[in-house]
């Protein structure tokens, strides 16, 4: 499978079974994967945006999120709770309702800045929203930034690195849905949509490959 990137390169993406597989070794990972089945299927049955939200907010820590307690109570209070869930509420309707509209791109890299001056915001808040809007939102630490937009802080770690990315990951999700399905299918060990299949080869290939130097 081939995707492009945001940074005008060819992602090639091979043995992503492998990969998962070896990803579901690590604990954390593992349980983060359970917590995303368990919310798909709470969503599935009617439980509130706020809820789920409030859920994912702790499951997030599984997979290394830098937010500390006082940050992620701050997330679950007003008004950074509205943020959150107006943020929650525009994801799941798909890029065809904000990427082609600069001033809706322009509400959510707003709303993701308005969240804390923490340097770490974005990778926080990703880790939170991947759980909730998985055929949406990648996990965005600062190595996964730059594996989709290019190296560099100015790129990585610019003002509308999360409108970008999320413009990226839903599209490619879409355009590579059959063959992401299939690999999902075959995977054993947890319950993934095909997003989330990208979205956790994507962390390997561009830094969880450093937990298995044998297989890089």
């Amino acid at each position: 499978m081939q995707i492009e990137l945001p940074s005008g390169t060819t992602w090639h993406v091979r043995e992503a079974e492998r990969k998962l597989m070896h990803r579901a070794q690590l604990p954390g990972a593992r349980v983060f994967d359970l917590a995303g089945a368990s919310l798909r299927a709470a969503q599935a049955k009617g439980v509130s945006a706020s809820d789920r939200f409030t859920l994912a907010l702790p499951a997030s820590w599984l997979v290394n999120s830098p937010a500390v307690s006082r940050v992620l109570r701050r997330w679950a209070e007003e008004p950074h709770r509205e943020t959150c869930l107006a943020l929650i509420e525009l994801l799941e309707a798909g890029p065809a309702e904000w990427s082609q509209d600069p001033e809706t791109r322009e509400t959510m890299t707003l709303g993701v800045a308005s969240l804390g001056d923490e340097p770490y915001v974005t990778e926080a808040l990703s880790k939170v929203l991947a759980l909730l809007v998985p055929d949406a939102v990648p996990l965005m630490p600062p190595a996964a930034r730059a594996f989709v937009l290019g190296e560099g802080d100015a790129t990585k770690d610019a003002r509308d690195a999360f409108p970008r990315i999320v413009d990226w990951f839903a599209r490619a999700a879409i355009a590579h849905e059959a063959e992401l399905a299939e690999i999902a299918r075959a995977h054993r060990d947890v319950t993934l949509t095909g997003a989330g299949v990208l979205d956790r080869v994507l962390w390997f290939d561009s830094e969880g490959h450093r937990h298995f130097p044998k297989i890089a």
